[in-house]
Parts: structure tokens; sequence; C-alpha cells
């Protein structure tokens, strides 16, 4: 059993996690499809839409300050139902190394729709610490988009992987 906290968000818990999208944005910008500027410029309701719409967990300390969090979309079509995404998972500085990201990963898996047989994510080919948490969840790499994000004038491979439902 994890010592973390895990919960599904709710639409309550939106402004808490504009800030960790947006800290997440701003510090590492080359981790995430998304620009901080658009997000930044999107209130507090476009935030709880998206909690409403994906399966969004989050860790809380003191129940007040979310250390951290991790999406999880179903597709939407009916060729697609069977494929889940893993998306936009960050966790703050000072709770990195303490098994918080392996906790995320865990309950974004226990939470998968029972129709979803194959969960994809993609990460930013330099995030090594990352790629490395993934491989222990079983995902295995089936491909490398070359320069998928531009940051600045500088672009990014992304790290495409994918592993079948365990059960």
């Amino acid at each position: 059993m994890s010592r973390f906290h895990i919960r599904q968000l709710t639409r309550h818990d939106a402004e808490s996690f504009r800030q960790l999208r947006l800290e997440g944005l701003a510090a590492h910008p080359e981790a995430f499809g998304a620009d901080l500027a658009d997000e930044a410029a999107r209130d507090r309701d476009f935030f709880a839409t998206r909690i409403e719409t994906s399966k969004i967990f989050g860790n809380f300390r003191f129940a007040t300050k979310m250390m951290g969090s991790i999406g999880l979309a179903q597709g939407s079509g009916a060729k697609t139902r069977h494929i889940a995404t893993i998306w936009g998972m960050y966790v703050r500085p000072e709770m990195r190394g303490s098994g918080l990201s392996s906790a995320l990963m865990q309950a974004a898996l226990d939470n998968l729709p029972p129709d979803v047989r194959q969960v994809r994510l993609s990460v930013v080919a330099s995030n090594a610490a990352a790629l490395r948490l993934y491989q222990t969840f079983g995902f295995r790499i089936w491909a490398r988009d070359q320069g998928a994000l531009r940051v600045g004038d500088r672009l990014h491979d992304e790290i495409l992987m994918r592993r079948e439902r365990a059960d």
C-alpha cells in the first residue's frame, strides 16, 4: 500500500490543479505539449471542466497544497476507446525521489476504465528519470518523435511509450 493518499480530483480542486500545472509548465516547458501562456490565460472553469472530462489524480500536503498530479484520458471514438493516454504527470521538486511519481502512476493504472486494453504516454527524451519510471511500470518505447516540441529555438524529441493492460 502506498504511503501517499492519492485521490481523483473534483471540480473543487480546479484552482490547486491550475496552480500546479502552471508551475510545471514554467519550470519544465520542454516536458509538456501545452504552453504556459496559453494555460495561464485559461480560467478556473476551464480546469474544472478538464477535471470533469478526464480522470486526474493528485496528492495533497495538509489537504490544501497539491504536490503532484497525473491525468488519464480514454479514447472517445468507437475505434479508440480501448486506448487510454497518461498525460500531464508533474511532481513538485521537493517530492521528487519520494515515491510520489510511482504512487500517482499506480493510481492511474488502478483506475483504468474496464474496456481499456492499452495505455500510452509520451515523455521528452531528455527526462531520463521519467523514462526509467515508466519502464518500471511496463511501458515500452514504440517510437521517437523527433523535434516534436519546440521551446524557443530549441526542438525536443518525444519518446512514445505504451503498455498492454496487465490484468
